[in-house]
């Protein structure tokens, strides 16, 4: 079975004063949508048959198709566990385990039936589907060789080199490396403990939990030209709250005068690291009954324009032992850190077909194009300097050079069984990254009763991934297994 890609590569601070990356870029473009449990247990492949909330996310020309007011409201399970292993030596892997709760969707739909008019319908709708999810924990410990220390006094080194003193080193690395007292000045030249045994092998461990979600609130309007024709229109402002707490630790097995690093015994490293943003898109949608068995859909969203704030800080505290004894510095805290971007998705194209098997339920298809290496940071739109300016241009060359244009398919279809209902799909994501082939996958499925003013839809999604961690630049990667499951309820009143 073909794995489901949940993108995860997590750097820590320590290599840039910007806290930006290229894998940034897919928590807001790689999109595993949620919305109401109907939506999601066929796969959201409701490109071309509308009358479902969740898809006015997709393709808003399905929002004519509803022929009453209605109320949906969705809670939400997600539930993810990771394995990660340390690559080399004999290290294992560690599970974790992280739940959460919380709405995929809730809105309310409008509807209009105009007297004596072409138009059977326009209808408006208000609400919120939910566009990613970022729940989850990880956590490995193992031995490899290599320190974080070698980046923070590589970073001091060229700052005294430059004629510079400790006030202008970087303050949320080697700053804090110096205010501890594992980086110093012996006989007048800059030293540290590693500087002998650069590659000493040392116990490590790294806890990272990341919190937050991608919510956009949609405003929709949809006409239905005489009952052959519906075009709409979604003006969408996601909404973006990310947030990851990461401890990395490190220890030499031997400690102090007797280890593989002597004099040095253990150091701890924390992250915070919290991003909000919102944004704007547009998104335009068609759908055509070819007959009353056979519909097609197209849908166009422009590039969502997002503006993001990261607040960022850091810890550390370091202990080593020399002929005086056993030291352990207090814990030195970071500044708080501020910077404000913005950031420039793709666009993304939709072709959907949909078939209505009489009164015995659907089965229908979603096919959408999209660029990964076309987003686009802007780090120049607060605060423009020469600097900044460089920074941006490397880290979209990056971009452009790391990711590709894919295909993603949408596949499912529903069993009508009087007032009830079952459900299945699949989902085939193309991969984003350059010059990997095939389709990521994940299956859904779920099941419902309906009634002529009620409806209650449960949904399940189950999906599979690998990622990779590393707590500092050039450091020994960990793989991580992630296996998450999405379980909503949908509860929904017509009126």
């Amino acid at each position: 079975m073909k794995r489901y890609f949940l993108p995860v590569l997590i750097l820590f601070l320590s290599a840039s004063a910007y806290s930006q990356t290229v894998s940034d870029v897919l928590r807001y473009s790689y999109l595993q949508p949620g919305g109401s449990a109907r939506y999601l247990g066929a796969g959201g492949a409701f490109g071309a048959l509308g009358a479902e909330f969740g898809a006015i996310s997709q393709n808003p020309a399905g929002l004519a198709m509803f022929r009453t007011n209605e109320l949906v409201v969705t809670p939400s399970l997600r539930f993810s566990r990771s394995e990660t292993t340390l690559a080399g030596g004999n290290n294992v892997g560690f599970e974790d385990d992280k739940s959460a709760f919380g709405f995929d969707n809730f809105g309310m739909v409008f509807n209009t039936t105009p007297n004596n008019s072409p138009w059977k319908t326009f209808n408006v709708a208000i609400g919120l589907n939910r566009q990613n999810n970022y729940h989850q924990s990880i956590f490995y410990e193992g031995q490899a060789e290599g320190s974080i220390m070698n980046g923070f006094f590589a970073d001091a080194q060229a700052v005294f080199n430059s004629g510079g003193n400790e006030a202008d080193l970087y303050p949320f690395g080697s700053g804090l490396a110096w205010n501890t007292n594992a980086i110093y000045e012996q006989n007048g030249v800059l030293d540290y403990d590693f500087s002998a045994t650069p590659n000493a092998l040392l116990d490590r461990s790294q806890t990272l939990t990341t919190y937050g979600r991608m919510n956009e609130m949609i405003l929709s309007f949809a006409g239905n030209y005489d009952e052959k024709l519906m075009v709409g229109a979604t003006v969408g402002v996601p909404f973006i709250n990310y947030r990851i707490e990461g401890e990395y630790n490190e220890s030499d097995p031997g400690g102090g005068l007797d280890g593989n690093a002597q004099y040095f015994d253990n150091l701890t490293y924390t992250e915070y690291l919290r991003t909000e943003g919102i944004g704007v898109n547009l998104k335009l949608g068609v759908t055509y009954k070819i007959s009353q068995a056979l519909r097609i859909g197209g849908a166009f969203h422009t590039p969502t324009a997002i503006r993001l704030t990261d607040t960022y800080s850091n810890t550390f505290a370091y202990t080593y032992e020399d002929g005086n004894g056993l030291y352990s510095s207090p814990v030195e805290n970071s500044p708080e850190g501020t910077t404000d971007y913005r950031l420039r998705t793709p666009w993304r194209a939709i072709g959907s077909v949909g078939v209505i098997v009489k009164k015995y339920g659907f089965l229908s298809a979603d096919v959408e194009w999209v660029d990964y290496g076309a987003n686009r940071y802007n780090l120049n739109a607060q605060v423009p300097s020469t600097e900044n300016e460089r920074i941006e241009r490397e880290l979209n060359r990056d971009i452009q050079q790391a990711y590709q244009q894919a295909m993603n398919v949408r596949l499912g279809g529903e069993l009508v069984l009087d007032k009830f209902r079952l459900r299945a799909g699949v989902n085939l994501n193309g991969k984003p990254e350059n010059g990997k082939d095939g389709f990521n996958t994940a299956f859904s499925m779920g099941a419902g009763v309906r009634s002529t003013s009620f409806y209650l839809d449960l949904g399940y999604r189950r999906g599979t991934g690998i990622g990779s961690v590393a707590p500092y630049a050039g450091a020994p990667v960990a793989t991580t297994d992630i296996v998450s499951s999405d379980v909503l309820m949908t509860l929904g009143f017509k009126f």
